[in-house]
């Protein structure tokens, strides 16, 4: 019984001399922030770049929501899940739709594996989350790399009705026509 006490014991002071050593670096903070130099010294000192938030965002998800891209680059350089979901089963994807960064957008369609027709967890992709909020230029990037406009949500939209929904025709065409 000492023996186990000891071990366990030693195992918590190493593991906080571990602790120690990671900068003191609000991860999410500086993927926010795009503070790339940060982000490289939190993970060079073994932060775990996948760290979730009360939201369930990664540093990842945050840094692509903000538009910086070379953030989210060195996040993937890491180690990071570039396709990780938040609580609600939203990808990077979703968020870049609903803020409208189009390079974030192609940034992520160049350089990650993401499945462009993910679905969270109401039934919702991106291209719905595009179409909702009349992003045309992500509309048809996503479109272009195959994003199926025919997927229905949960509550029974698709990209199409949630375009007409908000009186956004010119979206409606983009996907009706299939203009890429």
């Amino acid at each position: 019984m000492l023996y186990a006490i000891k071990i366990a014991l030693v195992s918590v002071l190493l593991l906080s001399s571990v602790v120690a050593t990671v900068p003191k670096v609000d991860i999410f903070d500086a993927a926010r922030e795009g503070d790339i130099s940060s982000i490289i010294s939190f993970a060079e000192h073994g932060g775990n770049v996948d760290v979730r938030n009360d939201s369930g965002y990664t540093p990842f998800i945050l840094a692509t929501y903000h538009g910086h891209d070379e953030a989210a680059a060195e996040l993937i350089k890491a180690g990071a899940d570039a396709c990780a979901l938040d609580e609600k089963g939203s990808n990077a994807y979703m968020g870049v739709a609903f803020k409208g960064y189009t390079h974030t957008a192609q940034w992520l369609l160049d350089k990650t594996s993401c499945d462009v027709n993910h679905r969270n967890y109401a039934g919702q992709t991106a291209l719905m989350m595009a179409s909702l909020f009349g992003r045309e230029a992500i509309v048809k990037l996503l479109l272009q790399e195959g994003a199926d406009p025919e997927i229905v949500d949960y509550q029974g939209n698709t990209a199409a009705s949630l375009a007409r929904g908000q009186g956004l025709t010119h979206i409606l065409d983009i996907i009706r026509f299939n203009l890429k």
